[in-house]
């Protein structure tokens, strides 16, 4: 199918910008997000509602968005004048949707009305590489022939993700009028970075009228009989698409199962005595698939939708590792591309530093035309310590010898970046602060304006010494220095293994606060703790950072109710006086912060917390479309019969939430690889009691893939190795107390 239509500067008109800012021009006052369907290839999304339609207009959580643009901000289908009523509405995995639709009465010009519930309208939308399918099939069940005025609605307003995000801008680029040619409506944009976008409708069923933006049909459907209307939406930058589309929705939708087939084949499936947890599975297994961004011969993990779809340095590190139980190919194609775009200069603009691996690259108009820092943007404190952190624990589950040879240069690089630059002011800790005007003022994870709060309401002043992220260098040079060792280097071996050493003495000499028997969340720029008690310091017992008499505190701290909402830890306690339960940061729930939280504790053999957590994530789940934890949801506190208070901008499908499901089974179950010695551990397996049996198949352990059986039986469960293929691997299975 040829998507590119030639337009002679004739046939542009040039308008003034006709679109208010996303934010300024949307207030939402209900959760629309929550019941959105969302459509998803890379950094190609769709976001509408449960309609299929693209409404209100200009609303930021909807769209047709390609490039970090949005390349539609109004599809509205109307029937005689009038919105249809929603039935139903579904996804196939991420890629497409299927919405049932009928009509009110509606007035015919031969007098006489059809009556409510006569109009079935199946809407099914697609997405294939950058293409956009609309089929609406209109079914008549009268027993005489129905006219029906159909009208679509569409709008191109080509704002960049950074202006949907509330980023307003002082100067938009050209727009001009739609211009009709033959069979399509296209909508041409000139960017400030002098690039053309265009949104090229396509109408197989040729219009009756096209007015400005509303096109219209006059459809004749035969008595008992149906009609089908097919429309496509191609975006194009620069006059071009990225990507071939499709040459037919059947091809679309044949290409699409293919490789989802694909890659269900090459990833672990899991089956257990809990339908719904399996189904959960899927959707998670789905979105894994989705969010992969291609770039070069690799692919990388977008962070989410639709704020941040896009590679995301922590984002798509945490995500890689959380997934490593699922396909480890991930977390190898997200090294190699981070280890891409890793800094080789100083760069105030940018926030760039030699070593450090980047924190987010845009590709839109704004970032183009030097408007914003992010192409790619490096204010992130914690992404090069946790790039190490992944290089090491992927070499447990590949034992890939290649990938690490061909990453340590990039590895050196971190570890450099480490000890020279990460230590603002020669404390011996890392610190944080920004030089980009445009750049983060946090750049930790949590990273709001007033993430990082004292108690008595101040906001903390940069920089910034967070205490994960003295546990993330900690657990990044330990790491490392036995990386080194089996690859030869045990001169820089020995220095880090006593680095990292004296990274654990500074931890617990700058933030243990032994009033509260509990560490301090970060050190502002003065040294002096911020005593809020929250998640933060969780992430030391992911690192194993702590001791163990130090990490049964935290775990107990932890099990307080005041950090429990019922659904998941809090990112900081409720007993708090600046604890805010709709906050981003200040006492909401995430599930990727419990996922590394749980899987430090099961690290120190807190199994039965494990469990506790992964219960409440798990009933969290059941209460989200299609068993999908968000991003974050509101920390307020679970009641009998209540539901979990959605955050009202949360994106899902969100890596990092998707993977939580597969880091928690990794610990509770006990799963340690050590592919170059040829091993498989599995310690002291534990399965929560909503699960009699899980099923896993198809594990890949370096050069071997295995297949496993956990059962459970009253408080005791068990692992049997039911097949291996591929290289010999011993398979140990543990039970220690």
């Amino acid at each position: 199918m040829s998507t590119a239509i030639q337009i002679g500067p004739e046939e542009l008109e040039e308008i003034p910008c006709p679109y208010p800012e996303p934010q300024l021009g949307f207030v939402a006052h209900e959760p629309r997000k929550v019941n959105n369907l969302t459509l998803i290839d890379g950094k190609t999304f769709l976001s509408t509602t449960v309609a299929g339609d693209i409404t209100p207009p200009g609303a930021p959580d909807v769209g047709f968005f390609h490039d970090d643009t949005r390349f539609l901000s109004t599809l509205e289908l109307k029937i005689g004048g009038h919105r249809t009523v929603v039935l139903s509405s579904s996804t196939e995995k991420t890629f497409a949707s299927k919405i049932e639709l009928t009509t009110g009465s509606l007035a015919q010009i031969n007098s006489f009305d059809l009556p409510e519930n006569t109009i079935h309208v199946r809407r099914q939308q697609l997405l294939a590489s950058d293409v956009l399918y609309d089929s609406i099939t209109f079914f008549n069940f009268n027993q005489s022939e129905a006219e029906l005025l159909v009208e679509i609605a569409l709008e191109a307003d080509f704002v960049d993700v950074f202006q949907v995000r509330g980023c307003a801008r002082k100067n938009s680029g050209h727009y001009y009028r739609p211009v009709v040619r033959g069979d399509s409506l296209i909508f041409f944009y000139l960017g400030q970075d002098n690039v053309s976008r265009e949104t090229v409708i396509r109408f197989q069923t040729q219009p009756d009228e096209i007015d400005g933006h509303v096109v219209r049909w006059k459809l004749k459907v035969p008595a008992t009989g149906f009609r089908e209307i097919l429309n496509t939406v191609t975006c194009l930058v620069g006059g071009k698409a990225s990507r071939a589309g499709a040459k037919s929705v059947v091809q679309g939708f044949r290409d699409r199962r293919e490789a989802y087939r694909r890659w269900e084949q090459e990833s672990t499936s899991f089956d257990s005595s809990n339908d719904i947890f399996d189904e959960a599975l899927r959707t998670c297994i789905a979105d894994f698939h989705a969010l992969q961004i291609p770039d070069g011969d690799q692919h990388v993990v977008a962070a989410g939708i639709p704020w941040f779809a896009t590679m995301f340095g922590r984002d798509s590190i945490i995500a890689a590792y959380q997934s490593l139980l699922l396909n480890p190919r991930l977390a190898c194609e997200t090294l190699r591309v981070l280890a891409r775009y890793q800094g080789k200069e100083f760069n105030d603009w940018r926030d760039e530093e030699p070593g450090k691996i980047p924190h987010e690259y845009r590709t839109g108009e704004m970032t183009r035309a030097g408007e914003m820092p992010f192409g790619p943007y490096y204010g992130s404190v914690d992404a090069t310590p946790l790039f190490l952190i992944l290089l090491s624990e992927t070499f447990n589950w590949t034992g890939d010898e290649k990938l690490v040879q061909e990453l340590l240069p990039a590895a050196g690089a971190a570890l450099d970046w480490i000890e020279k630059y990460g230590d603002l002011d020669g404390d011996g800790l890392v610190e944080y602060k920004r030089r980009s005007p445009k750049g983060l003022t946090n750049q930790g994870w949590k990273d709001s304006w007033d993430a990082n709060m004292h108690r008595d309401g101040s906001v903390a002043k940069p920089p910034i010494a967070l205490v994960e992220v003295q546990g993330y260098c900690y657990e990044a040079q330990y790491r490392m220095s036995q990386l080194l060792r089996v690859f030869g280097d045990t001169e820089r071996a020995d220095k880090l293994r006593k680095s990292s050493a004296e990274v654990a003495k500074r931890i617990e000499k700058s933030f243990w606060l032994s009033q509260e028997g509990f560490y301090a969340m970060g050190l502002d720029s003065v040294k002096r703790p911020l005593e809020v008690i929250s998640s933060n310091p969780g992430h030391l017992l992911f690192t194993r950072s702590i001791g163990k008499d130090r990490a049964r505190l935290v775990v107990e701290r932890f099990m307080r109710d005041d950090m429990q909402s019922g659904w998941g830890w809090r990112t900081m306690a409720c007993s708090e006086r600046v604890f805010n339960p709709l906050s981003y940061h200040r006492g909401s729930v995430w599930p990727h912060d419990n996922s590394l939280v749980a899987h430090g504790m099961a690290l120190y053999g807190f199994r039965n917390e494990v469990k506790e957590i992964f219960t409440s994530l798990y009933q969290a789940a059941l209460n989200f479309r299609d068993y999908r934890l968000p991003e974050l949801f509101c920390g307020v506190q679970r009641h009998e019969h209540d539901e979990p208070v959605h955050y009202p901008v949360s994106c899902s499908p969100q890596a990092w939430a998707s993977g939580t499901f597969f880091l928690l089974l990794t610990s509770l179950l006990g799963i340690r690889p050590s592919a170059p010695r040829k091993e498989l551990n599995i310690v002291n397996p534990v399965l929560p009691d909503w699960l009699d049996y899980l099923h896993i198949r198809n594990l890949s352990v370096g050069k071997s893939r295995v297949s496993l059986d956990f059962s459970r039986h009253g408080e005791r469960s068990f692992c049997n190795v039911v097949d291996l293929s591929g290289e010999k691997l011993l398979i140990n299975v543990a039970f220690r107390k």
